[in-house]
């Protein structure tokens, strides 16, 4: 993209606007009204909450006898926005009307949505997208797509104009001031990532929407901007609302800011009567829980006593139980020595009988020995003796048959 100083009659005159923004003194510098650090709409408390606004007022506000800063539009460099895939820079010229002309479709208005998205605006349907996501570049045939968008805006403070008091109101003519010197420049940075997060940043230090929106309100480069004026927009607020119309205006006359300075005041105000609804409520419970808790606590001291009254009676008890135990020991003990002696008595009884025992069992053990000698004994006479009787039996029979041989001889003679 290049900067012309006038449009041909070939090209369409898309976006036009001037370098300088009417901006009212800035008192505050460094980190003071940066919104500490803190990236998006994060959350806070309401005491660094009220020390910040408190801080982004006095970067915005007016005071009589002060003098009027103006902010000029030096510099805007984009890169993953829209159809900006290579990082792009326009520079403004310091004086004159700056235009960016161009065939139809080549990014032109790109430019003017880059602005708006940078200064602060939350409407995808206002950048010509159906989600915010489709800010960042997209890709093509030859280009991979990219993962953020950034936009950043260079702002330098113009000479500033002086308007000197010549008075402190008693007509004394010593209320004069001035300006403090040596401009300095204001960049405004804004990046969108496809996940989502999004990141502010003023002087390259991390902020919150709102400290962008209360820099530049009352400048018509809040979200109702009117200094940046696109297509069909004339058109637009000629047929608009009579309210619509009349917003407007206030933006335009710097109404704007104090009516968000009055709306922010009655949110607060509204938020300290919730807040002092909410303690009286707690005061209440509290009243209500008073008369309990001194219950309790009367149990609890009585409790104490009691338990303190019957550690005493344990003690004792415990004490005499002792003093009887201790008497029943020693009786068990003399028992147990009595018990000791009379064992130790049986003991060597014991000892003697054991020995006895196996004396009587030596004893019983050599007659048993002689007992089976007599049976062997015994059992060799009775064998000799069933011998003896058989012999005697065949003698007999002898005897016998002799006898009846002798018998016989004599009748057969």
């Amino acid at each position: 993209m290049h900067i012309h100083p006038l449009p041909k009659p070939s090209y369409e005159l898309d976006l036009t606007f001037h370098p300088t923004i009417a901006q009212p003194p800035r008192e505050v510098q460094g980190e003071s009204w940066l919104g500490k650090g803190r990236k998006g709409t994060q959350s806070v408390t309401a005491g660094e909450e009220a020390k910040e606004d408190k801080e982004v007022q006095n970067l915005v506000k007016g005071q009589p006898g002060e003098y009027a800063q103006v902010l000029k539009l030096r510099r805007i460099e984009l890169i993953g926005f829209k159809s900006f895939s290579d990082k792009g820079e326009i520079v403004v010229n310091e004086s004159g009307v700056t235009a960016i002309v161009g065939p139809n479709g080549c990014g032109k208005s790109n430019v003017s949505d880059a602005i708006a998205w940078v200064l602060g605006e939350q409407s995808a349907k206002s950048l010509r997208g159906e989600k915010m996501e489709d800010v960042i570049f997209n890709g093509t045939r030859s280009r991979a797509p990219m993962g953020m968008a950034e936009v950043t805006i260079t702002l330098s403070e113009a000479e500033p104009t002086h308007h000197d008091e010549t008075g402190n109101g008693n007509g004394n003519g010593n209320g004069q001031r001035s300006a403090p010197a040596g401009p300095r420049d204001v960049v405004v940075q804004r990046r969108l990532y496809r996940s989502g997060e999004s990141l502010y940043l003023i002087d390259g230090r991390p902020c919150r929407l709102r400290d962008i929106q209360d820099i530049f309100l009352g400048t018509g480069l809040g979200p109702n901007s009117y200094a940046i004026i696109e297509q069909g927009r004339v058109g637009q607020l000629l047929s608009s609302k009579p309210s619509d119309r009349r917003a407007l205006i206030e933006e335009a006359a710097g109404v704007t800011k104090f009516k968000a300075k009055r709306k922010l005041a009655e949110s607060r105000l509204e938020a300290a009567r919730q807040n002092l609804s909410r303690v009286n409520d707690i005061l209440a419970e509290v009243d209500r829980q008073r008369n309990s808790l001194k219950r309790q606590a009367g149990k609890a001291r009585r409790h104490i006593e009691l338990r303190n009254r019957l550690r005493v009676v344990l003690s004792a008890v415990f004490s005499t139980r002792a003093e009887m135990l201790i008497d029943q020991q020693e009786k068990v003990e003399i028992g147990l020595a009595l018990i000791g002696g009379e064992g130790k008595r049986l003991e060597q009884e014991i000892e003697r009988l054991n020995s006895l025992v196996h004396q009587r069992r030596a004893d019983v053990g050599i007659a048993e020995r002689k007992l089976e000698e007599s049976r062997e004994r015994r059992s060799e006479v009775e064998l000799e003796h069933e011998k003896s009787i058989q012999r005697s039996e065949r003698l007999q029979d002898q005897i016998q048959g002799l006898e009846e041989a002798c018998v016989g001889r004599p009748r057969a003679e």
